[in-house]
């Protein structure tokens, strides 16, 4: 511990977001597969149930524009672990959104989405403060 504490590593910070989403996609999955409603319920142009190429595509490219919107304002070049993740993680996704039913798709759109109108409410505010502070605050 005190290893990870001297780098300003937390060991869990990859992996827990992750571990805690499992349960409900598993839930989601077997909802999905098993409940005929869901299965054959259609929505927009798309069968909930089926795999959609377009909705995959949407969830890779929503993925990444949260990836990005979080990492903004942070040097990507200290750390290329993340600048890796960046285009790993909406690859992933967007590969487990491809052979998956598009409910699932649409669930990581959907939270991708919120979580982007989330972090641009939450940084705003923070981002106006660090860009007055590199230009030498305010003049009086």
């Amino acid at each position: 511990m005190a290893l990870f504490q001297k780098h300003g590593v937390n060991p869990l910070a990859g992996c827990l977001p992750i571990v805690a989403q499992m349960p409900i996609l598993i839930a989601f999955y077997h909802a999905i597969v098993r409940f005929p409603p869901i299965r054959d319920y259609d929505f927009l142009w798309f069968s909930l149930g089926e795999p959609s190429v377009i909705l995959a595509l949407i969830t890779m490219a929503t993925t990444f524009i949260q990836q990005k919107i979080m990492m903004a304002g942070q040097p990507a070049s200290v750390n290329p672990q993340m600048q890796v993740m960046l285009y790993l993680l909406p690859l992933m996704i967007g590969g487990f959104a491809l052979f998956f039913p598009s409910a699932l798709a649409l669930y990581w759109v959907v939270g991708n989405l919120f979580m982007i109108a989330q972090t641009i409410f939450i940084r705003k505010p923070m981002m106006k403060q660090f860009e007055e502070n590199q230009n030498g605050g305010s003049k009086k």
